[in-house]
């Protein structure tokens, strides 16, 4: 460097160089870059005459005037010479030298631009393309730096290959800082696609197999050797960016068909045995130590390179159960569990559990044993809405329960089922959204966890299930069409959640009763909406198919009670029309046996009498078609035992529409299929069918088919009518066997021409009245009481009254006492619950009746029954009631001798 004044004009320095070498210094100097470069190029020039070039240099180029002319017309002359004192730095092992020549090079590429960069970038890669690189670590980093900071660095490299490859080789040099550089320059030349594999066309001749596992080999001996963080990051790096090019699938994969001949002299393993074996558990022990390392990105890096390997979509499996084997989910289990819920640690060592966990036999053990470690994290991601590994922990939760519950604690299956319930309750209240696997796994675990042996011993477990399927029913089931993926979960944790309260001892189940009273309101609320939804919408048959059987087990399963309260619930809720409506919208042979196995349980509770086994018995025979259900009832069936068996469950099902103001076809044309069952099959029923109940059945029917149409212009068959009276005459059947209609009941007793079998069926009612006080249906919600007929006797619109009392006469002079008796008591007990009816009675020649049980040998209980009935009698009598004072003196005159004889001693 010269100094001659400030505006002094260059002139030829001392050695002869050309005038425009001579660059100015904003001090008022000048530096020759020839000087320089020759100074710099001396293999026998002193170091310190060396580094004090270097020194001007590092000063000059932050000079702008004396960048300008360097960069304007001599940008490339100083690189070759740097390169030269690097590597005559190395050769004296001048490491200050070397790190003073690194930097300047560096700030050489950086200041002057491509020029000098691509001549820096050409020339190193030249240097280290050969030989041992023992004493270049400098220049590795001057080049390893250069190609992490200037854009598209490797274009300058003349043969990207043969550096690639010599850094390979170079590997095996011991220093920890070397292979450092190396692992570090092979990483940045893996991202600018410099390396064999991404000029498959231009490297014929390299067998990319050799090289892939020359240097996988490798840098998993570097990362199984080092303690260095920095050294482990940098072979973590490159292995990454390394595999996402799949360099190593062949190599790790274990497909032996793709392996080169070069590895054909170590396969000397059975064929059990892939040759590349070595190398997996190479690869195994390698990532144990950096998976224990205290730096986060370490742990992470390597985390996320197991990840990638096995995430490949090529056959892992030799890869899975090396690493199982080699207990590399111990370490993942334990970088989880020191994590303290690191994010980016906790994703990362989830994900690789996750794939470790697709070879479900082998991992199972060590889940078991890291099982505990989960739950804490299961807390922490379910707080977070849509956290990416959410549903990742909560599938391994559901394989550790669903394989090996017996190892969970009661508390720990509590503490779970706790937090997947806040999970529904807070996605129920849009407070904590969750993708639809999550939801999926929730309501899965939950199952598992009911299902468990110990389930029923954990206390808490019936509340948190009630509210959990509160949660999960009503964020799905309105929603259905936005969420139809996640209705069938919910329905069949609900499924499960009333299969849990009907099992266990009788002590275990009354401490479910409020999560059994919660899934049948959920059924008769959000269930039942979607049916009457579905016909209109068009949803699945799946969902139908679910929301089925949670009916079939409450009206099968549970408590009498509660049956006949939800099959009531269901049949007033117009459950004969929207049954026909789903064998309409899904003309599947199984959504047909389902509905009709609902109607049948139906039938049970509000008909009673089992008479649903005949829906059961002929469901498959039964068409889908209200239309063609009545069709085929107008049939002949004297010969055709199936047909017969329809007919029967047809009259069934259209007699329970009658309780519920239902019409599946227009009332002319039910009357007129029923009267033509009547005259093409009478009372003939095949002797597998109990006939008497089947006559019963027709007979109600009939009887309400022709009482809703009093009165209407529905032409009915005289013909038809005289057949079933006729057959009701000669026949047996019984009034009290099925649930009665009133208007069926009213118009049979409207009918003269049924006095006599109506008496009977009358007198058979006043036996059991008497028995019990009350007639029950066996499995039915309607009683036929006292009541009923007293409200018919006081309508004065049907022949009851007289009936009664002609039924009295009769019996009187026939029958026995107990039969008199009970026919009196039930005509007393009518005028106690409806007094104003007495004028019925007198007017059917009650007190002629009385009178003769006075005159009759009759025990004193029957004549204190017919004191009663007389003083409720007059007590409610009108004017006109006693008008007939001669009849009512007689009758009390008998009344009075007969109490004076019962005080005689």
């Amino acid at each position: 460097m010269e100094s001659d004044g400030e505006h002094s004009p260059p002139h030829a320095c001392g050695a002869g160089h050309r005038a425009s070498h001579s660059l100015p210094t904003s001090a008022g100097g000048s530096v020759c870059v020839s000087c320089a470069a020759a100074l710099l190029s001396s293999a026998s020039a002193p170091s310190h005459h060396v580094s004090h070039v270097l020194a001007s240099l590092s000063l000059a180029l932050a000079d702008p005037a004396f960048l300008a002319p360097l960069r304007a017309a001599h940008p490339r002359l100083l690189a070759v010479p740097l390169v030269e004192a690097l590597a005559g730095a190395a050769a004296r092992r001048d490491a200050a030298l070397a790190t003073q020549a690194s930097d300047l090079a560096a700030d050489l590429a950086s200041a002057v631009g491509p020029p000098a960069a691509s001549e820096l970038v050409a020339r190193l890669a030249h240097v280290l393309s050969s030989g041992s690189l023992v004493k270049h670590f400098h220049m590795l980093h001057c080049l390893g730096f250069l190609l992490n900071s200037i854009k598209g660095a490797s274009a300058y490299i003349g043969d990207a290959v043969s550096l690639f490859l010599n850094l390979v080789n170079n590997l095996r040099l011991p220093s920890d800082e070397i292979r450092g550089e190396i692992l570090f320059m092979l990483y940045k030349l893996s991202l600018l696609n410099a390396t064999p594999w991404d000029n498959i066309c231009d490297n014929d001749n390299v067998d990319l197999s050799a090289v892939g596992k020359s240097l996988l080999q490798l840098s998993l001996e570097v990362l199984l050797k080092t303690q260095n963080d920095a050294v482990r990051l940098n072979c973590i790096a490159l292995l990454l960016a390394l595999a996402k090019k799949e360099a190593f699938d062949i190599l790790l994969l274990g497909d032996l068909s793709l392996i080169k001949s070069a590895e054909e002299e170590e396969s000397t393993q059975t064929d059990d045995v892939p040759p590349n074996a070595s190398i997996i558990v190479l690869f195994a022990d390698a990532v144990k130590g950096s998976l224990l390392s205290t730096n986060l990105e370490v742990q992470t890096g390597t985390l996320d390179l197991i990840f990638h390997f096995l995430s490949s979509d090529a056959n892992i499996c030799v890869v899975l159960q090396t690493l199982v084997d080699e207990n590399v989910a111990d370490y993942v289990f334990e970088v989880l569990r020191l994590s303290g819920n690191n994010d980016p640690l906790v994703i990362s060592s989830i994900q690789v559990l996750s794939l470790l966990a697709t070879s479900e036999e082998m991992f199972k053990e060590k889940l078991v044993i890291g099982f505990s470690t989960l739950l804490p994290v299961l807390h922490y991601v379910t707080e977070i809405p849509f956290h990416p590994v959410q549903s990742q922990v909560l599938r391994l939760v559901w394989i550790c329960i669903a394989n090996c519950s017996g190892i969970l604690s009661l508390s720990q299956e509590e503490q779970i089922a706790c937090t997947l319930t806040l999970i529904l309750r807070r996605n129920d209240s849009g407070e904590l959204g969750m993708c639809s696997e999550t939801f999926a796994l929730v309501c899965s675990i939950l199952i598992e966890i009911m299902r468990s042996p110990s389930a029923h011993d954990i206390q808490k477990l019936p509340s948190l299930i009630e509210e959990a399927s509160k949660h999960a029913i009503s964020s799905t089931l309105p929603h259905a069409y936005d969420s139809a993926f996640l209705v069938p979960h919910s329905l069949r944790l609900l499924k499960e959640a009333l299969i849990f309260c009907l099992e266990g001892n009788t002590d275990k189940i009354s401490v479910k009763k409020d999560l059994e009273d919660s899934v049948i309101e959920i059924c008769g609320t959000y269930l039942l909406h979607w049916l009457e939804t579905a016909v209109v919408d068009g949803n699945d048959d799946e969902t139908l198919g679910e929301i089925l059987q949670i009916f079939h087990i409450i009206l099968s399963s549970t408590c009498h009670n509660k049956q006949l309260k939800f099959a009531e619930m269901l049949a007033s809720s117009s459950w004969f029309s929207l049954s026909f409506g789903f064998m309409g919208l899904f003309p599947t042979d199984h959504v047909k046996s389902v509905v009709y196995l609902i109607t049948s349980s139906i039938v049970d509770k509000i008909l009673g009498c089992k008479y649903g086994e005949t829906i059961r018995d002929a469901y498959v025979y039964l068409p889908s078609d209200p239309t063609e259900l009545v069709y085929l009832l107008g049939q002949c069936s004297s010969e055709d035992f199936n047909l017969a068996s329809c007919q029967c469950a047809i009259l069934v099902i259209l007699y329970a529409c009658s309780f519920y103001n239902e019409r599946l076809v227009a009332d002319s044309q039910l009357l007129s299929s029923v009267e033509q069952y009547i005259l093409l099959n009478g009372g003939k029923f095949p002797y597998e069918i109990a006939g008497s109940v089947m006559l019963t059945l027709l007979v109600h029917l009939y009887a309400f088919v022709r009482g809703i149409s009093f009165g209407c212009t529905i032409q009915h068959s005289p013909e038809a009518e005289r057949t079933l009276f006729h057959v009701m005459a000669c026949k047996e059947w019984d009034l009290l066997f099925i649930r009665v209609h009133p208007i069926a009941l009213k118009w049979l007793f409207q009918k003269v021409e049924l006095l006599e079998p109506l008496s009977f069926q009358m007198l058979n009612f006043c036996r059991t009245f008497c028995e019990d006080r009350t007639v029950v249906l066996l499995n039915s919600s309607q009683l036929v009481d006292i009541k009923m007929v007293a409200e018919l006797v006081f309508s004065g619109e049907t022949s009851l009254s007289s009936l009664l009392v002609s039924l009295l006469n009769q019996i009187i002079k026939d029958g026995t006492e107990d039969e008199v008796f009970s026919v009196v008591n039930v005509i007393a007990e009518i005028l106690v619950i409806s007094p104003c009816s007495s004028s019925h009675f007198t007017s059917s020649g009650v007190i002629d009746a009385v009178g003769s049980i006075y005159c009759s040998p009759y025990s004193s209980r029957i004549k204190t029954v017919c004191s009663l009935l007389i003083f409720n009698i007059l007590y409610s009598a009108s004017a006109m009631t006693v008008y007939w004072e001669d009849e009512w003196l007689a009758l009390t005159m008998k009344q009075a001798r007969c109490s004076l004889s019962l005080r005689r001693p």
